[in-house]
């Protein structure tokens, strides 16, 4: 699995997007931010919500990409929602919105003929 670098512009704040540096980030290929795949203290969300890892991976089946976000969402009630946008190198964009505190592995799966990922936004809405 290979690192791809992403800017980190907006790291820590509870919304943001970040882009790779040298390419998309292909099948195979984990973020990285300010040189470590430990996004925790970079992709936050309001009441303890973060992002811990991102990696894309290629798959057989009905999907052929599958984005795997390990990740928890905000803490507390009425505390609201974490989302994670991905946007392919064709233009599309795939959401995933986490609300459990709960730390776990949560999956965006798509077909796309350039499944690399060239943008990932996050925020509360």
């Amino acid at each position: 699995m290979a690192n791809v670098p992403f800017t980190n512009s907006d790291c820590g704040k509870t919304s943001g997007t970040t882009t790779p540096q040298g390419g998309a980030l292909n099948p195979g290929d984990q973020v990285e931010i300010n040189g470590s795949v430990d996004l925790s203290t970079c992709i936050v969300g309001n009441s303890n919500a973060r992002v811990y890892s991102i990696y894309l991976i290629n798959q057989s089946g009905f999907f052929n990409y599958v984005v795997n976000v390990l990740a928890q969402g905000p803490a507390g009630p009425f505390s609201g929602w974490l989302y994670l946008y991905f946007t392919d190198q064709t233009g599309d964009r795939y959401s995933l919105g986490l609300y459990s505190s709960a730390k776990q592995q949560h999956t965006v799966a798509y077909n796309s003929s350039q499944p690399g990922i060239v943008k990932i936004e996050w925020g509360d809405s």
